[in-house]
């Protein structure tokens, strides 16, 4: 499988006559398979929105490689592959929705006798079908929202980059716009996407990147992102009232404490040598949430990007 998005060491600053220079990306190494739906995770300022910037080509990188689909990004090759979603879209509110739609269909270069029909089919994909007369003035957040995301895949790309979009949605209208990205995925589509939802991210991504202060912190699947960030819960009976440094739980006849899987094995010995009765170890569940304050706590505070 190739991948869709691949980064290379790449590095941005941003350069500034009266104030120090802004470091916003370093060393960005990425590889974004094919198909997949990927969650772009991290901080205020973390430089989320640069990378975006440069995958679409709004900015250039300092040093480094970003390529879509094995072509340079910013080139005409590269923007052939690809549909894009802004944080804040800014629409023309006196048009309707198919007159717009068939707008964006000429900019992506859809051909004449086909953009009825592409635009029809955006339409459908979105649930917006029934909408093609109406305003954009008086859409309802969710379905602006919705309407961005036609707009990207009016040329039929193989990538698309959303950036927050399920930002300041209603709990339904969030709902519609997963339930979209999984149907393009269905698809073969590849989706990047950046969000402040965790929970979102959790439940439909394949591969998750955290991003802090430019740098990528963690970067896989779920189920290892998770692992990493996990410790072991040892559970037992009796033994030592206290355990210096660690806090015990009491979960009905059973006593729990947690610690990182290097002192899992330490503190077991400590434990049985100690007059415990060990009842079980496992893995201690965490949430996407949880991993994230944890992997960005320990790399420290947040700067402004």
């Amino acid at each position: 499988m190739r991948n869709a998005i691949e980064t290379c060491d790449l590095r941005k600053v941003y350069r500034r006559r009266r104030e120090p220079d802004l470091l916003a990306l370093e060393g960005l190494d990425l590889q974004v398979r094919e198909g997949d739906i990927f969650g772009f995770i991290g901080p205020n300022g973390a430089g989320k929105s640069t990378m975006i910037k440069i995958l679409v080509g709004l900015v250039r990188s300092t040093s480094g490689q970003a390529r879509l689909f094995g072509e340079p990004c910013g080139t005409p090759a590269a923007r052939r592959h690809l549909g894009y979603l802004p944080e804040t879209a800014v629409y023309h509110e006196f048009m309707a929705v198919g007159e717009l739609l068939e707008v964006h269909a000429r900019l992506a270069g859809v051909l004449p006798g086909e953009r009825k029909v592409r635009c029809q089919e955006a339409l459908e994909v979105v649930r917006l079908e029934d909408r093609s007369r109406t305003r954009l003035r008086e859409l309802s957040k969710g379905m602006r929202q919705r309407f961005g995301i036609a707009q990207a895949l009016i040329g039929r790309p193989p990538l698309l980059i959303l950036d927050e979009p399920t930002s300041g949605l209603d709990p339904l209208a969030q709902l519609d716009v997963k339930d979209i990205i999984l149907r393009l995925k269905a698809q073969g589509i590849t989706i990047f996407f950046s969000s402040h939802q965790l929970t979102d991210v959790e439940l439909i991504c394949d591969q998750i990147g955290i991003l802090h202060r430019g740098r990528m912190l963690r970067c896989g699947n779920l189920r290892e992102l998770l692992e990493d960030s996990a410790g072991i819960e040892i559970r037992f009976r009796g033994g030592p009232a206290e355990i210096p440094g660690h806090e015990v739980l009491e979960q009905e006849s059973d006593r729990v404490v947690r610690v990182s899987r290097e002192e899992s094995d330490t503190l077991v010995d400590r434990l049985r040598g100690a007059g415990a009765h060990l009842v079980g170890l496992q893995v201690a569940r965490r949430t996407l949430e949880q991993a994230f304050f944890e992997i960005t706590r320990d790399a420290g505070e947040v700067e402004e990007r």
